[in-house]
Formats: structure tokens, C-alpha cells, sequence
């Protein structure tokens, strides 16, 4: 069975309204098939050196955007 999506009824939302469709909740129901798969540790080992590298990256690129937001907000902030 495929996945189902239905729209959540909530409250009104606050947002332009062409754009008002992007703040809607929808209820994701998965059902996926039984899967099998096989493992080895080695395999797991390198998934957590990879993981570990992607974090670092993830971190220096934030420091980087959190840089280039202060800067926006020095220009904003002149006039």
C-alpha cells in the first residue's frame, strides 16, 4: 500500500494567501513493505565516520552563515 496523505483541519493561518497552502499540516500514514537487508559492523563503522565528517561540515557552513548573517544585519542596520 502506498503512502496516504491527508490534510489536518487546524486553525486559521496566518500567512499571504498565495503562499497560505505551505503552512496547511498534513498527516503522512506509512506503510511501508517488510524489508530485510544485511548489515555488517564494518559497514555501520564507516556510516559513523561519514556521519561524523558531514556534522563537521555542517557545523563550519553554519559558523559561515551565521558570519554572513551578522554582516546583513550591519548593512541593514546603517541606514
Amino acid at each position: 500500500m502506498a503512502d496516504k496523505y491527508t490534510k489536518v483541519a487546524a486553525a486559521a493561518v496566518e500567512s499571504p494567501a498565495a503562499d497560505a497552502w505551505k503552512d496547511l499540516a498534513v498527516e503522512k500514514e506509512v506503510q511501508p513493505p517488510k524489508v530485510k537487508s544485511n548489515l555488517t559492523y564494518r559497514q555501520l563503522e564507516q556510516q559513523v565516520a561519514n556521519l561524523d565528517t558531514q556534522a563537521a561540515d555542517i557545523a563550519s557552513r553554519k559558523s559561515e552563515v551565521e558570519a554572513e548573517m551578522a554582516k546583513v544585519k550591519t548593512a541593514a542596520e546603517k541606514e
